[in-house]
């Protein structure tokens, strides 16, 4: 793989960097990768290490298809090389990566990036609960004026939201923007759209989720980013239920470099902690988006995995009823006719004691019966491993 023709086009709307990704290995035709930031800022631009945004984006892609390097025409930090080589490692003790791993060749040796200047606090923000918690939790422990008081929230569209070519969804980002806009206000966060097109370059299945998305969160942050930063990233998992997953505590600050500190945030807590934590912020309860697909001119569909998942949180929490999700009971019905969910199924196990206090013991016996499915597949420990090779 090789990565070339940086271009960058800024005005007072926008700020676009671009490069061409051409395949060595593979029969992929030549492609423009962009990201583009709209933060009301175009100035500053001519001694950003841009180079890392698309090393770090594209790495995995190349190591996934067995591309034997990764030559980038740009200077790229040092540190982030390193990482990526580690991150590596880890993916291929987890299974499913291909061998030998890409080398990673660089324009020159250095690095262009400027380390003076204060730190501030940037993290990603999709209106999901791990990213609505990270921000409740960094308001509780930081002062205003402290390096890591997260001032920014990125929200990308071409992640979730507009990851398909044949459909840009633009009307679904816009009114999950519009959502968020007064919990960001009333929490005195400015919130900063960001687009890409990364995940319309070749991949394969499942490899977005299982390896790729850490890696993918940090590239963004690096192409968004003007100066140095915390860039926090809200865990998925807890660590006391580990996956094996693109954006996991393990990797994801291997995705950093000497401008860039990348943080894998709020990996002690389960997923039902969070939203019993939630349950006291309405503003957070009013923005929530947890739903994969389209729902229109909704937030959430309230009938997939996820939604369904959450809203039998919130009801654990003895929250009733959201705007965002409606009614928290679900109907056992909907679940029953769920199929395999994966390593969903650990987050049910710390629902069954307040659900069975609420007499729901059917739909607590539906949600066992998932979670012994998962842990008889040993998908908990063995997750992935071959699904790409």
């Amino acid at each position: 793989m090789i990565i070339r023709d940086f271009g960058i086009n800024a005005n007072s709307d926008a700020r676009v960097i671009s490069a061409t990704i051409s395949w060595e290995d593979c029969e992929y035709p030549d492609q423009e990768l962009i990201f583009e930031t709209r933060d009301g800022d175009p100035d500053k631009t001519a001694d950003e290490p841009w180079a890392d945004a698309f090393l770090a984006a594209c790495f995995p892609l190349a190591a996934i298809h067995g591309e034997a390097r990764v030559r980038i025409e740009g200077r790229t930090c040092p540190m982030l090389v390193e990482g990526l080589y580690t991150a590596h490692a880890w993916w291929k003790s987890w299974g499913g990566m291909p061998s030998p791993m890409p080398a990673i060749e660089v324009h020159g040796r250095g690095y262009c990036g400027a380390f003076t200047g204060s730190r501030r606090g940037v993290a990603f923000f999709s209106g999901g609960v791990d990213g609505l918690h990270m921000l409740m939790r960094n308001r509780h422990l930081y002062r205003r004026h402290d390096p890591a008081y997260i001032r920014d929230g990125l929200f990308i569209h071409g992640f979730d939201i507009g990851k398909r070519a044949r459909d840009s969804e633009d009307e679904r980002f816009r009114t999950a923007l519009r959502h968020l806009q007064p919990l960001a206000a009333e929490a005195g966060l400015r919130l900063i759209s960001c687009r890409t097109n990364l995940r319309h370059l070749p991949s394969k299945a499942g490899f977005w989720y299982y390896r790729h998305n850490g890696a993918a969160l940090a590239a963004v942050g690096h192409a968004a980013i003007l100066g140095n930063a915390f860039l926090f990233i809200g865990a998925s998992h807890d660590i006391a239920n580990p996956v094996p997953i693109g954006s996991h505590p393990a990797v994801d600050s291997l995705f950093s470099s000497q401008r860039i500190t990348v943080i894998h945030d709020g990996a002690r807590y389960s997923r039902f902690q969070k939203v019993r934590e939630l349950a006291s912020w309405p503003s957070a309860l009013a923005a929530l988006r947890v739903c994969p697909s389209n729902p229109g001119s909704r937030l959430n569909c309230g009938v997939c995995e996820k939604c369904l998942r959450t809203r039998l949180e919130l009801l654990a929490a003895g929250v009733e009823e959201t705007t965002a999700l409606g009614p928290s009971l679900t109907p056992i019905d909907l679940w029953k006719k769920l199929g395999p969910v994966g390593d969903r199924a650990i987050t049910y196990e710390d629902l069954l004691p307040p659900l069975r206090a609420r007499g729901l013991a059917a739909l607590c016996g539906v949600l066992e019966e998932k979670i012994r499915a998962y842990r008889e597949g040993n998908g908990y420990r063995h997750l992935g491993l071959s699904q790409y090779s």
